[in-house]
């Protein structure tokens, strides 16, 4: 039988914290403490928070000794998630070091390691990306500033139909990536894990909401949006923006405004989880172009979203409740969430235990990876969930 469990330890010391934390994984895995050999663990996951970058490799070792996982996958993060004394919470400042254990009888689990490759020729290549049969499901970290996340994904929805990779890009910081694969340290690349006949359903949700209406992006130069609709970007914006309300317009100052690109085209209405959101980076009124975090393309279907708590509350309650109790989760939510945007501490943390009655582990991201339809994409702004002991919709 397929089970999960999940500790986490804010001891400032990283080799005491990763004992700690690993220990307690060890004993909700064995059922009870003290059984003295370790407990079946085929995964372990381990984040910790940027004060212990220097010591991720002390960390994956402290918990390798105690749980002996098939395979453990480590990373520095922005923050980390994790349960304490069953409760689900959010560290995104101070020291911290999350467990989260799997054992998976009958289940198959394949780490790996990607890394990218430049060509004297040009362009870029990934190697080290694993093949995968139509039911896996990939889990990975990424280096959001060597690994390019967004066009393995694009790819991989090319070529392998079916496949479901769960993630996020996560750093400690510019320039202060690192990650642990099997005992390994690596400090830019991608690292994950194959699972295969593991039960595993993912969720992307967002955290924003749709304003103006749909249009089609007309006129790209280089890489500025210039055309909407047949007429200059900014205009559009323009209109947009002026038909806001007072509210609209406070979480437009406090949130910023964001692009929602269609991945799926061929609607007659669109809906929060049909877009891919990309922040707006810049505006050229002179030029009427508007900058976004992404390539658009002449002839895609865009939306401009705010962000909004409500909605965002709204959303993950709502795609939570898809889902039966699980046998444990990881979250994936973004650093632009949390207390930035809710004004409260652990809101998805804990809507994930509280929904789907797990203990819950995972990190803060810079780009959340997840479904979106039939295929994985790269989210922005978004809470993505891996929820063991569930079949994929």
């Amino acid at each position: 039988m397929l089970r999960a469990a999940a500790a986490l330890s804010r001891t400032e010391e990283a080799g005491v914290a990763a004992a700690e934390a690993a220990d307690a994984v060890a004993a909700r895995l064995a059922g009870e403490a003290g059984t003295g050999a370790p407990p079946r663990c085929d995964l372990a996951v381990v984040t910790v928070t940027p004060e212990h970058h220097d010591h991720l490799g002390a960390v994956a070792a402290a918990v390798e000794a105690r749980l002996e996982p098939g395979a453990l996958l480590g990373a520095v993060a922005t923050g980390v998630v994790g349960t304490v004394e069953g409760r689900a919470v959010e560290v995104d400042q101070g020291p911290a070091v999350s467990v989260w254990g799997l054992a998976a009888p009958g289940g198959w689990v394949q780490p790996f390691r990607a890394w990218t490759l430049r060509p004297t020729r040009g362009g870029v290549t990934v190697a080290g990306w694993p093949d995968t049969q139509p039911d896996d499901t990939i889990m990975v970290f990424a280096d959001p500033e060597t690994f390019p996340a967004a066009e393995v994904l694009q790819r991989l929805s090319e070529r392998h139909v079916g496949t479901q990779v769960l993630g996020g890009l996560v750093s400690g910081g510019p320039g202060r990536a690192r990650y642990s694969l099997d005992g390994h340290l690596h400090d830019e690349g991608a690292v994950g894990v194959v699972l295969r006949d593991v039960e595993v359903a993912g969720l992307a949700s967002v955290g924003c909401r749709a304003i103006g209406r749909p249009v089609t992006v007309t006129e790209v130069v280089d890489d500025q949006l210039r055309g909407l609709a047949g007429g200059s970007a900014t205009d559009h914006l323009d209109a947009v923006l002026g038909g806001l309300s007072e509210d609209d317009l406070a979480l437009l100052e406090r949130g910023g405004l964001q692009l929602g690109i269609v991945v799926d085209a061929v609607r007659d209405a669109y809906q929060p989880g049909d877009f891919v959101l990309r922040g707006v980076l810049g505006i050229d009124p002179d030029l009427g172009a508007i900058r976004v975090g992404d390539r658009v393309r002449a002839g895609d279907t865009v939306q401009f979203h705010l962000r909004d708590p409500v909605h965002a509350g709204i959303d993950l309650t709502a795609r939570l409740r898809t889902l039966g109790p699980s046998a444990g989760a990881l979250l994936f939510t973004c650093l632009g969430r949390g207390r930035r945007l809710f004004e409260v501490p652990d809101h998805d943390a804990r809507a994930v235990a509280t929904h789907l009655d797990v203990e819950v582990a995972g990190a803060v991201c810079d780009g959340e990876i997840g479904p979106l339809h039939a295929r994985s994409v790269l989210h922005g702004f978004s809470a993505v969930v891996a929820a063991f002991g569930q079949t994929r919709a």
